[in-house]
């Protein structure tokens, strides 16, 4: 190892940090040399006291790199003073002093033993990942030290190339060592397109050929998915493939371990290797040869949806951070180029950081071992980023629904562990498979537990095949020939590691079922995902899922011939409407109503059908969001009529009741009472006061409506006329007449449905008339009307229009209705509603 790596400038201040304090924070470029040099330099510090140091690493291959290159530094075989602990495999003995680990091996190791007596320091490597399991074990740390290390506390050095120093600095106390410099220099080229004007697939295989013939060494090109990889791989095959010495390899996370150690191996001159991958090989990883990098600026990431438990794939531009991850990719071994095909502006438009994993991820697993831990209150631990409350509530929901908690008597979700969810937490494994696993052996169904297993922890092995699971496990059996995305061998071993799981099983109290066969494993544990076909047309068959989310399936694949499925894989991309199913199995209705009682949630279910036009009343079974069955009720209370009516019309608007003139107006009257004299209490009339009272003054007398016909029959008047005892009701009159006597001596109604109470007369019949009448100190608006009953103008002083616009009226109406009087001055003359001969003759 090169003394010149720039790390090598700070370990003098680091040892001095970690001798008189606790806790550190590291901050150097990528290439300088933090992963290989500072668990090597601090190997022998007096405070370890023989002690080892845990170093987390984000991901298995990550971490067997780390201590193989770290062995390799001290010439020594693995497994002596460096060794390393993954998922299924690792090597350590008596004499290791640096153990590297991923992040969910620490967790376990904490639940073991609190105090992690032999441990001296974790070093969180590459933490600006910022995944569930570092966030949970960083967390986890600063509460374990408080509790159980308070005479020796355990020593933190959190490292990264991009970190949020701001809040870590504030969570442990202490300033951030920063190291500017890098190995190798790296020089950047830009392409100066704009972020949505290209195909990013066709523009990143450009820029790969462009470098490959520009640049000497291997090509490290970054995508955002197994999809840009393979389309990539197969332009750059019809481009490259001619190169005698050329490999082009694809890195991803469903790779098998053996085959992404494959694809890190040193090549030999002259052979040279284009390694198309995810954000796997963004941090941690050397790949041997690589000098060049093309990124296609883009991450994609499993965004988890709490409202409906799924997990859906979104694409996003990569950030600030991930983007000087992956350019120091370039810089590991020698001087690097790194490719972009955005701008350089844009560069510094991107967002600083990506959102850590406990924003955007299933949290299940998380609670559960903070369940075991002790925690009952999602902010009791000091957390980088706290966990946001509704994927904690839905976490806890999922694990009550698995019987893995404690039923809680009150109200408050409870976070201790039932005897089930003790054994499920002691598994170390995602809690459906937990339970899938437990039920499997309680039920003498162990193999086919961990043949379920297998397929749903390793990933669909014929995932361009159709749905049903069962074609899955006879293909692991031999009983099934298909092709398969991973060698065979892959799911066997993994078959064997999940056996191994299940032997290690304490003996369970055997089942009282008679048979349990695959599909009670299945909807034991993927409850919220049972799914009833809703629909289907040419193109898919569309199922609602008990979670409430809708997903689909080729009419094609049979299982879209079962109305009744358990869907154990979906999924699709941010901004569709619904996801696909990609794996599943059929279930029938009747072993959902029979053998899963505990399932199902009975409902009284009353409520309007508007395109019936009366009350559907039912007794109905229900899985979630599935309603599986009804039944109807004969005779529902006629509390339980009135309440679904009132529903009905908050739910529809008070159009649906039968609003004729008289009970509009005397609404609109109240109304007007309400607004201008505060003095006697009227009631409240508008719209949102009537909807949101409606069992108060309309309640009453829905109790035997059942149909829009008998709805229909309500008298409006009289039931809002009911709201009045008998003294408002003579004062509405009094102070708000529905009706008023004009000078001709006839009565005529007052409008209140209009903005201001309007009066409709004949223009002859205010004759001598100059004051505009008022209700509650509020002007009447006066329509004066032809004798065709016409408006002729509309006014609120009558003097002025006698005074400017009766003249004008005079002229054009009295041609017109010559046998009604039109007299010079209207103040003197007789207001009537008569003709010129009726008043003659009277």
């Amino acid at each position: 190892m090169s003394s010149e790596l720039p790390i090598y400038q700070l370990i003098p201040q680091l040892k001095h940090q970690l001798e008189y304090h606790h806790e550190a924070i590291l901050e150097a470029a990528p290439g300088a040399g933090k992963t290989t040099v500072v668990p090597i330099a601090l190997m022998d510090e007096a405070w370890l006291k023989e002690r080892k140091i845990i170093m987390l690493e984000p991901r298995r291959l990550a971490a067997k790199a780390a201590a193989k290159r770290l062995a390799d530094t001290l010439q020594e075989p693995l497994g002596q003073r460096i060794g390393y602990r993954i998922r299924h495999e690792g090597k350590e003995s008596t004499q290791t002093q640096v153990l590297v680990v991923t992040e969910g091996v620490l967790t376990r190791m904490l639940h073991d033993d609190p105090s992690l007596e032999d441990i001296a320091l974790v070093i969180f490597d590459e933490f600006h990942e910022r995944n569930l399991h570092s966030d949970l074990a960083f967390a986890l740390c600063l509460q374990a030290r408080e509790l159980y290390r308070d005479q020796d506390p355990l020593k933190l050095l959190v490292m990264s190339a991009t970190l949020d120093t701001e809040t870590l600095e504030a969570r442990l106390g202490c300033p951030t060592l920063t190291s500017q410099g890098r190995s190798f220099p790296i020089t950047t080229h830009y392409s100066n397109k704009a972020l949505k004007s290209v195909q990013v697939t066709d523009e990143v295989v450009r820029l790969t050929c462009q470098a490959f013939h520009e640049e000497t060494g291997s090509l490290l090109v970054f995508l955002p998915g197994q999809k840009e990889i393979h389309q990539a791989a197969s332009q750059l095959q019809q481009r490259l493939g001619h190169e005698p010495h050329l490999r082009i390899l694809p890195l991803y996370g469903e790779l098998s371990l053996k085959e992404q150690e494959a694809v890190i191996e040193p090549t030999t001159a002259p052979l040279r290797k284009i390694v198309l991958a995810t954000a796997i090989a963004q941090t941690s990883l050397t790949i041997e040869g690589i000098r060049v990098v093309i990124d296609s600026g883009l991450s994609r990431e499993a965004r988890f949806d709490a409202n409906t438990a799924t997990t859906r794939l979104h694409t996003r531009r990569a950030t600030q951070a991930e983007t000087i991850q992956r350019m120091g990719r370039a810089g590991r071994t020698e001087a690097g180029v790194c490719y972009r095909w955005w701008s350089e502006a844009q560069q510094h438009q991107l967002a600083p950081q990506a959102q850590p994993q406990i924003e955007i991820s299933d949290l299940s697993s998380l609670v559960m071992d903070l369940a075991k831990w002790g925690v009952q209150d999602r902010l009791e631990l000091a957390w980088v980023t706290p966990p946001s409350n509704s994927h904690w509530q839905q976490a806890i929901d999922l694990l009550t629904n698995l019987q893995a908690l404690e039923q809680n008597k009150t109200s408050q979700p409870s976070l201790e562990l039932s005897q089930l969810g003790e054994q499920m937490s002691q598994l170390g494994i995602e809690p459906r498979l937990a339970r899938l696993l437990l039920d499997g052996k309680q039920n003498n169904q162990s193999d086919l537990a961990c043949a379920i297993c297998t397929i749903l922890s390793e990933g669909d092995p014929l995932s361009n095949h159709h749905s049903d699971l069962s074609d899955r496990l006879s293909w692991l059996t031999g009983h099934y020939q298909a092709q398969s995305k991973r060698p065979k061998q892959h799911y066997l071993n993994a078959q064997l590691q999940w056996q191994k799981r299940s032997q290690q099983i304490s003996s369970l109290p055997a089942s009282s079922r008679n048979s349990y066969n695959m599909a009670f494993l299945l909807v034991r544990a993927f409850a919220d995902r049972i799914a009833q076909r809703v629909g289907q047309d040419h193109d898919k068959a569309r199922y609602k899922l008990s979670n409430g989310r809708m997903a689909s399936l080729s009419p094609l694949d049979p299982c879209a011939q079962s109305e009744w499925l358990v869907a154990l894989d979906i999924g699709g991309h941010h901004g569709q409407e619904e996801d696909r199913i990609f794996l599943a199995h059929p279930i029938t209705l009747s072993m959902l109503t029979q053998d899963f009682t505990d399932l199902l949630i009975t409902k009284k279910h009353l409520a309007w059908s508007k395109k019936d036009a009366r009350l559907i009343s039912e007794s109905q079974r229900w899985i979630g969001k599935l309603c599986l069955d009804k039944q109807t009720l004969t005779q529902p209370s006629q509390a339980d009529i009135s309440q679904a009516a009132c529903h009905y019309i908050r739910q529809e608007g008070l159009s649906v009741l039968p609003w004729n003139d008289t009970s509009q107006q005397l609404r609109a009257r109240l109304q007007f009472a309400f607004n201008h004299d505060k003095q006697h209490h009227w009631p409240d009339c508008s719209d949102n006061a009537l909807l949101k009272n409606v069992e108060e003054w309309l309640g009453p007398y829905l109790g035997k409506v059942t149909n829009q016909q008998a709805m229909n029959k309500l008298v409006l008047n009289d039931i809002l006329l009911s709201r009045l005892d008998w003294n408002q009701q003579q004062l509405l009159n009094q102070k708000v007449p529905a009706r008023i006597i004009v000078p001709s001596g006839s009565s005529h109604a007052i409008d209140y449905c209009e903005q201001q109470p309007t009066l409709r007369v004949k223009l002859q019949e205010m004759f001598g008339y100059t004051s505009s009448p008022t209700v509650l100190n509020q002007i009447v608006r006066i329509e004066l009307l032809s004798p065709g009953q016409r408006p002729l103008a509309v006014t609120q002083d009558l003097a002025f229009f006698w005074r400017e616009a009766y003249p004008e009226v005079r002229k054009e109406m009295r041609g017109r209705y010559p046998k009604h009087p039109w007299p010079e001055d209207p103040l003197n003359a007789q207001a009537t509603a008569k003709t010129n001969r009726a008043l003659r003759s009277s």
